[in-house]
């Protein structure tokens, strides 16, 4: 019997294979570092961009105007589009800022609702929440016309209830501002892109004092110079383009609509008329706004 331990015998095993961590390539690095920097744009210009309003101040020469309207204020405000994308909060705090200011009239140029990308019964609704949120300001007087987007959701769906609100819209009407014996008259057309204005309803034949035109397209402007009434009319305001609501450097503005791609925002001289078209406050397409802030238009009258 053999006593004792056996022999240990020790078996080699092969290298274990040793694989090198996955390299990072420079594509991959750019790439993750520009959808890093697209999300935080994203969230900048959703977020923040389009509620960081601006208030634009401008002097509007108007010739032969009234001892009575001299430095009379004016607020213009356009493209509210409530709901889809602007929350009421937002329109809230618009108004409270426009009561700040203490103007003498507010205008505004038209889209209060989106059509679309929800259903059509929630732009109603927004319709009446916007009456409602635009009947605490404190101006004494105030005026609308529609928008393209108010025409296609339902013009009735739209006006009824501004002008149960106490904001009356402006068709193809004129209507007289009057500070004793003196007048200004406030005029508004229908909307240029989805209807055919009548400008000889819209603009009064014998003023006899200056006329502010309201129209939701600015670029409806080179048929409202082409019209016999024009020399009549001393300042046209409009909104429509969002100013282009993503202005990129060294590119300009990226979203334009149809009727809004030439005069896209700010002031325009045709003979003796101004155009001023405002960016408005809301967005269409992509609730984002870049380089091109909402707009509140405080606009002060001196005799030219």
């Amino acid at each position: 019997m053999q006593t004792g331990s056996s022999p240990c015998v020790l078996t080699e095993l092969p290298p274990a294979s040793v694989h090198p961590a996955p390299s990072f390539t420079r594509r991959q690095f750019l790439g993750s570092g520009l959808a890093t920097a697209g999300l935080c744009l994203a969230g900048y210009s959703g977020i923040y961009a389009r509620h960081e309003f601006e208030v634009t101040h401008r002097t509007i020469p108007i010739r032969n105007l009234p001892d009575s309207f001299q430095n009379f204020h004016i607020v213009q405000i356009s493209d509210i589009h409530l709901e889809e994308y602007t929350e009421p909060y937002f329109l809230e705090e618009i108004v409270r800022k426009i009561n700040d200011l203490s103007p003498d009239l507010v205008l505004i140029t038209g889209d209060y609702v989106s059509d679309g990308p929800l259903p059509v019964t929630v732009s109603w609704r927004a319709a009446g929440v916007a009456a409602e949120i635009l009947s605490t300001l404190q101006a004494p007087q105030r005026f609308g016309i529609l928008g393209n987007h108010d025409v296609s959701v339902g013009l009735d769906q739209v006006i009824g209830p501004l002008q149960a609100h106490g904001t009356p819209v402006l068709v193809d009407r004129h209507i007289p501002v009057e500070r004793g014996s003196d007048r200004l008259w406030i005029c508004g057309c229908s909307d240029a892109a989805t209807q055919a204005p009548n400008l000889n309803a819209a603009i009064p034949a014998d003023p006899q004092a200056p006329v502010l035109f309201m129209c939701h397209e600015p670029d409806y402007v080179e048929k409202v110079v082409l019209h016999p009434r024009f020399p009549l009319i001393d300042l046209m305001l409009s909104g429509h383009s969002h100013g282009g609501q993503i202005r990129l450097p060294f590119v300009g503005p990226l979203i334009l609509p149809p009727m809004g791609e030439k005069y896209v925002e700010g002031s325009y001289q045709f003979q003796q008329m101004q155009l001023y078209v405002n960016r408005g406050l809301g967005t269409v397409g992509l609730p984002f706004r870049f380089n091109c802030p909402p707009e509140l238009t405080h606009l002060t009258l001196i005799r030219a």
